[in-house]
């Protein structure tokens, strides 16, 4: 366990708690199938200087928007979660997704995988990771039907999370229809768009979104970036896509709200790490469902959920038990 950085709000950060088990969200994103193969080395073959491993055990995670989902879930809220699968084998591991508030949206495309990251670990080593993947953007057809989801969805929620792992449900035509869709349903819209790999593309979501960044996403889109106090520095950021409230993650030093001339921040959570694999789904969950009224016990809270979640080896969700016990609430 940690201590959370001490607070004189922690009737705030009770209520906040509470409020949790009243949130809907819709959660928009694509779904990452993970499998873990762990095996034991027996030495290197004979022809090639290649490890041979036996085989010990096989499991299977959702990541990506699912691991969203999934926190969404234990932290509370009732979640509608519009996601991709391909017409194939994997895509069963998706669909067998259930919670008692879970309204799962999986919408098929059978010119394309399941999104898949097979990982090969041999006595406590990743020795290997094959994915399956087909990040094309996803057809009209496919678009159509996300968009008919959403205004199904829409009445009946109060937040929308964007959670974009950039493998192809996010095209740039299904964003540019949504984004006015979500603006003028009057909600708050959370995005958090991945670079890792690809170039960032934060630029479609611009319109009074609010943006989560870590420090690589900000500089992909404002080289010059410096984490400050003063609010000039933000405003290439709040220029470029068009919303004055950002959330910054700074890793180990913790994460800041930025809205217009307004910054608050929050130290991260001393822990003892084991796995930083989802600490970025932990935090935005948390600190969406704990919303803008006070963004430092939002940060509060999403620092301490993304803490405990870095304790835990690969895409595992805390428990809200460890939450609670750790905000004394």
């Amino acid at each position: 366990m940690f201590d959370i950085p001490q607070v004189d709000k922690l009737t705030d950060l009770k209520r906040v708690l509470e409020g949790f088990e009243r949130a809907r969200v819709l959660l928009i994103g694509d779904t990452i199938l993970d499998i873990y193969t762990y095996g034991s080395a027996m030495g290197l073959s004979a022809e090639t200087p290649t490890i041979v491993a036996r085989k010990k055990e096989v499991t299977y995670s959702l990541g990506g928007a699912a691991l969203v989902c999934r926190n969404l879930l234990e932290l509370g809220a009732a979640v509608d979660f519009i996601t991709l699968v391909g017409a194939d084998e994997e895509a069963t591991h998706v669909r067998a997704f259930s919670a008692s508030k879970l309204n799962l949206l999986a919408v098929e495309d059978a010119h394309r995988p399941t999104t898949v990251k097979h990982r090969f670990w041999v006595d406590g080593y990743k020795l290997f990771q094959l994915d399956q993947r087909d990040d094309k953007p996803v057809s009209k057809l496919i678009a159509d039907r996300v968009v008919t989801l959403v205004d199904e969805s829409l009445p009946v929620i109060d937040t929308v999370v964007i959670s974009d792992y950039r493998h192809g449900l996010l095209s740039h035509d299904l964003i540019t229809e949504l984004l006015p869709k979500l603006q003028a349903a009057g909600k708050p819209v959370y995005v958090d768009s991945q670079v890792s790999q690809n170039a960032s593309n934060h630029k479609l979501y611009r319109g009074n979104c609010i943006v989560c960044l870590n420090l690589k996403e900000a500089r992909c889109i404002d080289p010059s970036f410096e984490v400050t106090d003063d609010a000039a520095s933000f405003a290439t950021l709040n220029r470029e896509l068009d919303t004055d409230k950002l959330i910054i993650k700074f890793g180990s030093e913790g994460a800041l709200f930025q809205r217009g001339r307004d910054i608050v921040r929050a130290p991260a959570n001393k822990v003892n790490v084991v796995d930083t694999t989802g600490a970025g789904d932990s935090f935005l969950s948390a600190f969406c469902l704990a919303g803008l009224e006070d963004p430092i016990v939002s940060l509060q809270l999403a620092n301490a959920w993304a803490g405990l979640s870095v304790q835990l080896h690969g895409t595992v969700p805390p428990k809200k038990s460890e939450l609670l016990t750790a905000v004394g609430a």
